[in-house]
């Protein structure tokens, strides 16, 4: 595996491990029930920019030519 898909596998398991924690503190900071919008567009801002690197990787992989196999 390269590094730099190490390394997105670890912001995947950053964000899995603090999710919880992440949704409890935005429901923490309600302000008569309502979450606060601040906080809200930080968390989907962060969660964007994982999936659209996730995605963009997909793709680079999904775009290499298949490589075959060299006959027996």
């Amino acid at each position: 595996m390269i590094a730099r898909d190490r390394e997105l596998l670890a912001r995947l398991g950053q964000v899995n491990a603090s999710i919880g924690e992440v949704a409890l503190a935005l429901m923490a900071a309600q302000d008569g029930g309502e979450l606060p919008a601040d906080g809200l567009r930080e968390v989907g801002q962060a969660l964007h920019t994982l999936a659209d690197d996730m995605v963009a990787r997909a793709d680079e992989i999904q775009s290499r030519p298949a490589i075959e196999e060299a006959p027996c």
